[in-house]
C-alpha cells in the first residue's frame, strides 16, 4: 500500500514541477513578445542625480547606409519629452510617461545613402528619465539601429548637427523600472 501512495506523490510532484516549468517558459516567451525594441537600451545624460531639477539635453547616434531605404520606422520613448531630428531635420515631438505607448515616426524620406545622424532632444522636469530608440529599416530588418552605450549626449544644441561629445549612461534593457515594456500604439493612438 505504501508504494502506490509514494508513486502517486512522485507523479503529483512531477506534474506540479512540470507545469511550473511550462508556465515559466510561456511567461518568458510572452515577455519577449512584448519587447518591440529589440536590443535597444534605456540611455540618459547622467546617473548622478543628487536632487530633482530640470534637465534638457541632446542624445545622438549615427550609422551608415549603402542606399536610402524606402521604409524606415522609428520607435521612440522618452520620459518625459522629446523632439526627434534626423540629419538635422525636425521629425516630430512628444510627451511620454510610464504606461504610454511608443511614438512612431516614418523616417524613410529623411534617411540617405552614406552617413546618417539621429538626434533626440530630451527634457525632464526632475532630471530623471530615459530614452529608448529603435529603428526598423527595410533591408536590415527590425531594430537595425538602437539606443545603446555607443550613443553620445551633450547639453549643447549644436549636437543636432555635429554630434554629442559625451558617452550616454545606460540604465539597461526593457523591462526596466518604471517603464516596463513600452508597447506599440493602438490604431486610435497613432499620430
Amino acid at each position: 500500500m505504501a508504494r502506490p501512495i509514494a508513486a502517486y506523490l512522485f507523479l503529483l510532484a512531477t506534474l506540479v514541477v512540470g507545469s511550473a516549468a511550462l508556465n515559466a517558459l510561456y511567461r518568458a516567451h510572452a515577455d519577449r513578445m512584448k519587447l518591440e525594441t529589440g536590443q535597444a537600451e534605456w540611455i540618459w545624460y547622467t546617473r548622478q542625480i543628487s536632487e530633482p531639477r530640470p534637465l534638457h539635453f541632446y542624445a545622438t547616434g549615427g550609422f551608415e547606409l549603402d542606399s536610402a531605404p524606402t521604409r524606415a520606422l522609428a520607435k521612440v520613448f522618452v520620459d518625459r519629452s522629446h523632439v526627434l531630428y534626423v540629419n538635422g531635420a525636425r521629425v516630430g515631438s512628444g510627451v511620454q510617461k510610464p504606461g504610454h505607448p511608443l511614438a512612431l515616426y516614418d523616417l524613410s524620406r529623411l534617411l540617405r545613402a552614406g552617413s546618417n545622424r539621429i538626434a533626440i532632444e530630451a527634457a525632464s522636469p526632475t532630471g530623471i528619465g530615459g530614452i529608448l530608440f529603435a529603428l526598423d529599416l527595410e533591408g536590415f530588418g527590425r531594430d537595425a539601429f538602437v539606443s545603446n552605450g555607443l550613443w553620445r549626449v551633450d547639453l549643447e544644441r549644436s549636437a543636432i548637427a555635429s554630434g554629442a561629445r559625451f558617452r550616454a549612461q545606460v540604465w539597461g534593457r526593457p523591462p526596466q523600472y518604471p517603464w516596463g515594456y513600452p508597447r506599440m500604439p493602438r490604431p486610435n493612438e497613432v499620430r
